[in-house]
């Protein structure tokens, strides 16, 4: 074999197996010759350093990459390579199989980190309800720490995405001066108890600042807790949280004038009546204009209980009079069984729906994660998430997978790379019989019924040689493309690897990593 050893090729010995000679490893040329190189928004790109194996009497799936970047140590995929895709929504490309990959990567690298926060928060939440029954000075200390510790790594995030980013979302406005403010707002819940020690004045403001602050803390550091919880295995829940209350902000404009309507309906028949919480008028009379709103508040209240099936109708039925008896009647039939039961069926809808489009959700979260811990990496220039991306993965058809390392593997795309150099045909370079990738990118599409209790039914190979026509009537066809769709195939033969994970690994996966099996149906 010839190698040209132009100005624009460098090589490297990389360690090859036992199957190749020595003179072939010492000619291999870097990645620096690559003609795809011009275009990393575009998922031919990584169709090109991509190859897929069928692995059906295993069940599994293998697919091939070549990270391998322009100079020796750095990869073709980089941080500012995702963050281009990410702010022009190129959404098609960052499911290809091979970023995904380098996404998942990265997750795991960082699982620790992730773990680590989750714990500090934990115990932070677990030390700030703690504080709120058994106030001394240890727990003051310690909840001083932990705030001081979380405004440092909030500076630092804060400094890295002005200096970094061109432009700022206003979502993250939003977040980082919530996040900043709640964090003061519990430094002063921990200290301003003993700053009002030391004179009398204005008790009454004094108490409902003291009283204000611990609600605000505890209830900051939950929603907090619940988001950084988005990433972990149980991030779905918290989106249908969020998606619920959307679809409430969505019907309260039904609910609320409801809730007032009712409210104050009850309020005018059962004010005399001596029923709770509803005053008699003359203590109506004689009360503040702050006495008088918490009144309305507290038929608000007592109402908004009655609609989630707190009715509590007797003490309204003991009064035996005909009009609260009517109007409990219709606030039965409108509020607990006609609007309960719609907010409950729109509620369902929307977890079927977020079921479907949550793991769409999960990538965007993980992909910004990702891509700050990238650019905290690069930041203050540690050695975190640069370890060599795995170049082997191996999915099983039940959702399970594994990665590993393996350099023959890129003799593979070395065959490709000197075919588009002009070196001539690809060589067989005892990895098995490669053909012309153009002529095994084809395109894959799942099948899919668009109506139930249909069946197709397919032979695998025509019976006597004979072409097999399938006819269906009465439905259509949904045709989805598959994630191995445009990646060529690898025809060799190829003994599937063993699953060499240790159980440290198996468990960063769980907790950060992607869902091969939702992500290769998504794609």
């Amino acid at each position: 074999m010839v190698w040209d050893r132009s100005p624009q090729m460098s090589y490297h010995r990389p360690k090859f197996g036992s199957g190749m000679n020595e003179r072939t490893a010492e000619q291999v040329p870097m990645i620096d010759i690559d003609a795809d190189d011009v275009n990393r928004n575009d998922v031919a790109f990584y169709n090109q350093r991509s190859r897929i194996v069928h692995a059906d009497a295993e069940e599994k799936m293998i697919l091939l990459f070549d990270y391998r970047g322009k100079e020796k140590g750095e990869e073709c995929i980089h941080w500012k390579h995702l963050k281009a895709l990410k702010d022009g929504n190129k959404w098609g490309v960052l499911r290809h199989p091979m970023v995904l990959h380098f996404v998942n990567e990265r997750l795991v690298e960082s699982a620790v980190f992730y773990l680590a926060h989750i714990v500090a928060f934990f115990f932070f939440l677990l030390l700030l309800s703690s504080h709120i029954f058994d106030k001394d000075t240890c727990k003051d200390v310690l909840v001083t720490l932990f705030v001081i510790v979380f405004l440092f790594f909030m500076m630092i995030k804060g400094a890295i995405k002005a200096r970094i980013s061109k432009s700022i979302s206003l979502w993250f406005v939003i977040a980082y001066t919530f996040n900043i403010l709640t964090l003061i707002g519990t430094l002063a819940y921990v200290w301003l108890p003993h700053l009002f020690e030391y004179d009398d004045f204005h008790q009454e403001v004094k108490t409902i600042i003291l009283w204000a602050l611990p609600i605000i803390a505890v209830m900051s550091a939950w929603i907090n807790f619940l988001y950084i919880l988005r990433k972990s295995p149980y991030g779905i829940y918290i989106f249908m949280m969020v998606r619920i209350l959307k679809s409430f902000g969505h019907i309260a404009t039904i609910w609320i004038p409801t809730l007032i309507s009712f409210s104050f309906a009850f309020h005018l028949i059962l004010r005399d009546s001596g029923v709770e919480p509803w005053e008699s008028s003359d203590t109506y009379k004689n009360a503040t204009m702050l006495h008088k709103l918490f009144v309305v508040l507290q038929a608000v209240t007592k109402t908004s209980t009655m609609m989630i099936g707190e009715v509590d109708a007797d003490n309204i039925l003991g009064t035996r009079q005909w009009i609260p008896s009517i109007l409990v009647l219709i606030f039965e039939i409108i509020t607990v069984i006609l609007l309960m039961n719609l907010m409950v069926s729109l509620a369902v809808g929307d977890v079927n729906d977020l079921r479907n489009t949550s793991q769409d959700k999960i990538l965007r979260i993980k992909l910004n994660f990702v891509i700050e811990a990238l650019q905290l990496s690069e930041a203050v220039g540690t050695s975190f998430c640069t370890n060599p991306t795995n170049n082997m993965l191996i999915v099983d058809f039940g959702g399970g997978y594994f990665s590993k390392m393996d350099e023959s593997i890129n003799r593979v795309f070395d065959e490709r790379r000197e075919s588009i150099a002009g070196q001539g045909s690809p060589a067989n370079l005892g990895f098995g019989k490669m053909t012309n990738p153009s002529s095994t990118s084809d395109l894959v599409f799942h099948v899919a019924f668009s109506k139930e209790r249909l069946r197709m039914r397919m032979c695998r190979r025509p019976v006597l040689g004979r072409s097999q026509n399938v006819h269906v009537d009465g439905c259509t066809l949904n045709l989805i493309e598959a994630p191995e769709s445009g990646i060529p195939e690898h025809k060799s033969s190829f003994a599937v690897p063993d699953d060499e994970s240790g159980c440290l690994r198996k468990a960063k996966q769980w907790l950060i990593g992607l869902d091969w099996h939702a992500y290769l149906e998504l794609y």
